[in-house]
């Protein structure tokens, strides 16, 4: 009971920065949400006071330094200041975050630096410069590109972890860090000079690299969470590589906006989460079992249809379409979350009960 108690407020924040990012993201749809003061702030609360959330508790887990989760709590707290109508002390608040895992990126390099993690110190790295583009011009026009380098990076730099004992030449990894450095390049320069092929190739290189050299291959042949996991990161791979796609023609003005970031948004980057969250979900509460079960699948499959559908509400200019499919994805992650609940309830009573 303690330990719950302990968890509780990580639980909170996680789960009021999810709940209020799907909220805006309705409201931006065009639903009626309890949300028309703090819509605006959508992707700074998807992609900061959730995302960034998430991955700092989960970084900070493994290095088992109490004081270090003052930093998601802070910046889960960006969130309430949203609310509150303080968007400075949100942006602060998000910095504050940013800085906290760059430094436990320095802690994790210091005892076992490896390419991987010093790939990931980039991305905290990214996120820190959009933070504070964010602060300084209260625009998300300019923060939103770091945003994308930060999760890119980082999603990355854990497939590098997870995949370090694959037999990939230094070369191919190397090959691998030019297109990261390309896409930063193109954080810096303006769309119009040449900065969405910047954006736009780095993304299609790199989810080519991904589907070629990452552990996929061999996963997708095993059975249960491997295979669950390598399909889930494959939709994921196929997603980035549309994103780079749709920036490269994004100059056309044929492509919406809508597209250009939920491509990666939600079809990249939720696709590594469903894909990782019953392996990391363990680590990250103490569990000594992976809580999978089949019916996760249909939770990746929704999230691909009703991403597809949307983005081609959008293309074909069905304003109901993009609607309804927008709604239905909101809806896709909060049953995806509930299964998985559901699924490590289940397995956990079950291992007590075999244990009495």
């Amino acid at each position: 009971m303690n330990n719950t108690l302990v968890k509780l407020p990580f639980i909170l924040l996680v789960a009021g920065a999810l709940i209020s990012g799907i909220f805006t993201g309705w409201y931006r749809l065009g639903f009626d949400m309890p949300v028309s003061h703090v819509f605006l702030h959508h992707g700074a609360l998807m992609i900061g006071g959730f995302l960034g959330t998430v991955i700092l508790i989960e970084r900070i887990v493994a290095l088992k330094q109490k004081w270090l989760f003052a930093f998601p709590i802070v910046n889960g707290c960006s969130v309430l200041f949203y609310f509150l109508e303080l968007p400075q002390v949100s942006s602060v608040c998000l910095i504050i975050g940013a800085l906290g895992l760059f430094y436990v990126f320095h802690l994790i390099n210091k005892k076992h630096s490896d390419l991987a993690h010093k790939v990931m110190w980039v991305g905290a790295t990214a996120w820190f410069i959009g933070n504070v583009h964010l602060f300084l011009f209260e625009s998300y026009g300019h923060s939103i590109l770091w945003w994308m380098a930060f999760l890119l990076i980082t999603i990355t730099g854990e497939r590098l972890e997870l995949s370090r004992f694959l037999p990939v030449s230094n070369t191919k990894r190397v090959v691998l860090i030019g297109f990261l450095v390309a896409f930063l390049v193109g954080c810096v320069i303006p769309f119009h000079l040449g900065g969405r092929y910047l954006a736009g190739g780095p993304m299609l290189l790199v989810a080519i690299w991904l589907l070629r050299y990452d552990m996929v291959r061999k996963s997708v042949k095993h059975s249960g969470i491997h295979r669950f996991s390598a399909i889930a990161l494959i939709f994921g791979y196929i997603w980035l590589a549309v994103s780079g796609v749709l920036f490269l023609f994004e100059g056309t003005g044929s492509i919406p906006y809508d597209a250009l970031m939920h491509a990666f948004f939600l079809g990249f980057v939720f696709s590594m989460i469903f894909a990782h969250a019953p392996i990391i979900l363990p680590g990250v509460v103490g569990l000594k079992f992976k809580p999978y079960h089949a019916s996760l699948y249909v939770w990746v499959i929704m999230l691909q249809l009703t991403l597809m559908a949307r983005l081609g509400g959008w293309f074909l200019g069905i304003v109901e379409m993009k609607k309804w499919f927008g709604f239905m994805n909101g809806i896709t992650i909060v049953l995806f979350i509930i299964n998985l609940m559901i699924v490590t309830v289940r397995l956990n009573r079950s291992s007590h009960e075999r244990n009495v």
